[in-house]
């Protein structure tokens, strides 16, 4: 395990229909990402679904995955993980691009601890677009404008650990589709 954590966060617009439809895809390989294996040519397996995967973070916490006002909201935390395993949650992305309304950036980066958006003079890991069309690595984004678009998943996000860090209030935070009963 290493040192430092590593977060994916995405705002997709997609219908609920376009959601619900993505839960039960399964999660594609890198063939879904245009340029996967150019940007890296090791990528960690992820298996099943989109349902079970987040339904599985959501169990442990440090997870936002729901559907809200036309959109598809993720923020995923790995407190000092696997960045491979963290970097195959792009894969999750790629699917929902299929189901978007419109093309979407989509960011991974990694930090020294606090889950949130890199500000200052730290750069993204990688910036996703998935849409319709496909997905694909770019360098070529308006860092604010991205930054602007996941901030309310981000704010969320944030609302739900308590003063330390020690606590998680996920209310509101898992889609009911993901809860065992939904």
């Amino acid at each position: 395990m290493s040192g430092r954590s590593y977060m994916v966060a995405a705002r997709i617009p997609m219908t609920r229909a376009g959601f619900e439809d993505w839960l039960d895809t399964p999660v594609p390989d890198t063939g879904a990402i245009a340029d996967a294996e150019t940007v890296w040519p090791r990528w960690t397996p992820l298996p099943g679904t989109p349902r079970a995967r987040l339904a599985a973070r959501a169990a442990q916490g440090w997870t936002l995955a729901r559907h809200v006002g036309g959109v598809l909201e993720l923020y995923l935390y790995d407190y000092h993980a696997d960045a491979g395993t963290t970097q195959a949650e792009l894969l999750l992305l790629a699917a929902a691009g299929r189901r978007a309304t419109a093309e979407t950036a989509a960011m991974y980066w990694g930090g020294n601890g606090y889950p949130d958006l890199p500000f200052g003079g730290d750069e993204p890991i990688a910036v996703l677009l998935t849409g319709p069309d496909g997905a694909r690595f770019t360098d070529r984004y308006r860092r604010a404008a991205l930054l602007a678009h996941l901030r309310p998943a981000e704010t969320a996000f944030l609302a739900a650990i308590g003063p330390h860090g020690e606590t998680w209030h996920a209310d509101g935070l898992i889609d009911a589709a993901l809860h065992p009963a939904g």
